[in-house]
């Protein structure tokens, strides 16, 4: 049985904000975890090119901050097309377009948060696991806008879920770094309700 209660999933295209908001909203409360729907899938893709530091395959943010820069260990292409090609072209194909849904739930059900704030919300399949899984009452979506950043690129879009429309959030990211941090209180808040 889980502990995990609440389910917030961000939705953005890259580069708009995404993981900052997320890690914002872990800071305002001690019962709040950040997850990936990717997390698995990063970790697959860097045990596939043997990618290891001190042994150990590289955790899911090791590329974080050169994701779309070619690199030598992904043999010149970017970690980003790695894994969308991992994905699209071997994992989904194989097991369905909701396989990265089913291994998240796994980790959520190991997670003692009471709310899970998953960073890469981008495929209504794999929301729909957690929505089945958890109810659609706590699943909440905040689609995350920032001007100039679109999906071009990217296999991800924005989704629309069957949740309450008081659990659906817009959240504009245009401004300083405070001002995301008055949104993440903002969104918490209603989360919490």
């Amino acid at each position: 049985m889980t502990l995990t209660r609440k389910i917030l999933l961000l939705n953005g295209p890259k580069r708009s904000g995404k993981d900052t908001l997320g890690r914002a909203i872990a800071r305002l409360h001690d019962e709040v975890g950040v997850f990936k729907f990717a997390g698995a899938l990063k970790a697959m893709t860097h045990g596939a090119y043997g990618i290891t530091h001190g042994g150990l395959v590289v955790d899911d943010d090791y590329f974080e901050d050169r994701k779309d820069q070619p690199c030598e260990e992904f043999y010149g292409i970017t970690p980003r097309h790695a894994y969308i090609a991992m994905s699209e072209r071997l994992m989904k194909p194989m097991h369905g377009q909701s396989i990265f849904g089913e291994l998240l739930r796994k980790v959520l059900h190991a997670s003692p948060f009471q709310v899970a704030v998953v960073t890469d919300s981008g495929f209504r399949s794999e929301a729909e696991v957690l929505i089945e899984e958890f109810g659609r009452e706590s699943v909440f979506l905040v689609h995350l806008h920032r001007l100039g950043h679109t999906f071009a690129g990217d296999s991800r879009s924005f989704i629309d879920l069957d949740v309450p429309p008081e659990n659906k959030m817009r959240v504009q990211n245009d401004g300083t770094l405070d001002d995301l941090r008055e949104r993440a209180q903002e969104v918490l808040r209603r989360v919490l309700r």
